[in-house]
């Protein structure tokens, strides 16, 4: 059984247990038994600048709530909290912001004009881009973990219970509701759905990654990323929780104790998978698929046959971000704040400075040539690379 960290929140639905704390008791030490690798020292072979930084006012609350930018024309979109706001992705000047009644704990996203956000009550939300103004509220019954792009008037939310939802973008009106059996545990979070031509794809907590017709909802094809192993409910935890990568034809995803692997969209079949544990998820381009994994190590593959090129361990135990490319370098953040840039070639630092001291849980974002970055105080950055 892999070890799991105090860092994972678990979400619970057991009959019989009388507390949360109880039953995470017996399986999260209240002490970091593990704690973070220390950083060694390396003689840098890159410069990372810092453009500007802001902050922004929309910290996230819950350790486990994974907020990502948007970035859309000379915008730069952040949520967190009860607030959510825009920012000249340029200057760092504020466009604009504006408070919810809600807890925000999933986006951001947009398109069509408009930015979408979930909350802890059920609530899908969407706001004017241009202001900031709310469009329209509905209720879905469950949390909102994940929201996918909006295109050709659709957007989907992702729930807990292993929900979706497909939304009109202009009015919020139901269009269709998929859901998949969610196991008694699951760790908490969602990948973000992806939107790819006529279909959105969604991983679940049952550890199965499976695209719908983006208008009708319609199943088009379903891939088990894990099956569970042993007898207890941590054996069956096997959730696609990560950031997922779309290149050419091919997806690839990773799940939490299953599977990384490349994927035929058109088809469904799978060209390759290897044994893998992931909560963070890819980045990948024709040169290498980058991800990594539970335990904080950091690996290049072969995006054809899913074959190790390179491993880094210098960031065990740090909670590494999902990895971003950028040029020749992969960038993560981790839970102490820092950003790491890491050759793609050789796997070894390249250049490292320190964001929100307050940690990092998703990945940076990539425009361009610059690279921007959203820690848990609500503190927005952007870097460019030398």
């Amino acid at each position: 059984m892999k070890r799991i960290t105090a860092a994972l929140l678990i979400t619970l639905s057991i009959s019989g247990c009388s507390t949360f704390e109880q039953m995470t008791s017996a399986i999260m030490p209240t002490k970091d038994a593990h704690p973070p690798k220390a950083l060694k020292e390396f003689k840098a072979t890159a410069s990372a600048r810092t453009l500007w930084q802001v902050s922004t006012g929309s910290g996230v609350g819950k350790e486990s709530v994974r907020i990502h930018p948007y970035i859309s024309g000379n915008g730069i979109f952040v949520a967190g909290g009860h607030s959510a706001s825009a920012w000249d992705k340029t200057s760092g000047k504020r466009l604009w912001q504006t408070t919810v009644d809600e807890e925000i704990t999933a986006g951001v996203n947009g398109g069509e004009g408009v930015i979408f956000l979930g909350a802890d009550n059920g609530s899908a939300i969407a706001l004017d881009q241009q202001t900031g103004k709310t469009l329209w509220k509905v209720g879905l019954g469950n949390e909102v973990l994940a929201v996918s792009t909006a295109q050709n008037g659709v957007v989907a939310f992702r729930t807990s219970g292993d929900g979706l939802y497909g939304l009109s973008t202009r009015t919020g009106e139901g269009l269709w509701r998929q859901a998949r059996q969610s196991p008694t545990l699951s760790l908490r979070g969602a990948s973000t759905p992806l939107v790819v031509g006529n279909a959105v794809i969604a991983g679940f907590d049952s550890g199965v990654v499976t695209a719908f017709d983006l208008q009708k909802g319609r199943a088009l094809w379903e891939i088990p990323l894990s099956v569970p192993r042993g007898s207890s409910d941590l054996d069956h935890m096997t959730d696609v929780d990560g950031k997922m990568k779309t290149l050419g034809e091919a997806l690839f995803a990773a799940s939490y104790n299953g599977q990384i692997a490349g994927i035929n969209m058109r088809t469904g079949g799978v060209a390759w998978a290897e044994p893998y544990s992931s909560y963070t998820g890819v980045d990948a381009d024709p040169n290498g698929l980058y991800t990594s994994s539970d335990e904080g190590d950091l690996w290049k593959l072969d995006p054809q046959t899913g074959h190790p090129l390179w491993k880094m361990d210098d960031l065990e135990r740090r909670q590494p971000t999902a990895p971003t490319l950028m040029g020749n370098y992969i960038v993560v953040g981790d839970k102490e704040g820092y950003l790491h840039w890491i050759n793609t070639g050789t796997g070894q630092f390249a250049a490292r400075v320190r964001g929100d001291s307050a940690g990092y849980t998703v990945a940076p974002e990539l425009d361009g040539s610059v690279v921007y970055t959203f820690g848990k105080s609500g503190l927005l950055s952007a870097f460019s690379i030398q």
